[in-house]
């Protein structure tokens, strides 16, 4: 078990922040390859690997990684005559979201911190 300031819950969290990272990026090429025959809609597939990372316990041999999310193609309701499967609509969806998450992990992991620093300066 790792020692230290950060519990597992920070640990988890600073991992789900760069899994949704990672997914956004994704996400973010489909946008771009909307119009690219042959393109398929992609995603990362880390729900698994995101529970995990909290239920690690801050052990770093044990901590998944990002290569543990897969990479998928996902399949949509219809693929266009082109060969592409983006709905642009889902996608900007799933952007939204991912970012909404994102932004839940991030404000709680920077409540956390902030106590963390409220303790050491002894503030209130």
């Amino acid at each position: 078990m790792r020692i230290g300031l950060f519990d597992a819950v920070s640990e988890g969290l600073s991992r789900a922040l760069t899994f949704h990272q990672k997914r956004h990026e994704i996400l973010a090429s489909n946008v771009a390859n909307v119009e690219t025959p042959g393109y398929r809609a992609r995603d990362l597939e880390f729900k698994d690997a995101l529970a995990s990372a909290f239920e690690a316990g801050g052990d770093d041999e044990t901590a998944p990684t990002i290569s543990e999310a897969r990479l998928i193609d996902r399949p949509s309701g219809s693929t266009r005559p082109d060969g592409n499967t983006v709905d642009i609509d889902m996608e900007m969806a799933r952007l939204a979201y991912n970012r909404s998450s994102y932004t839940t992990y991030s404000e709680i992991l920077a409540r956390r911190l902030g106590g963390l620093r409220r303790a050491i300066d002894g503030s209130e």
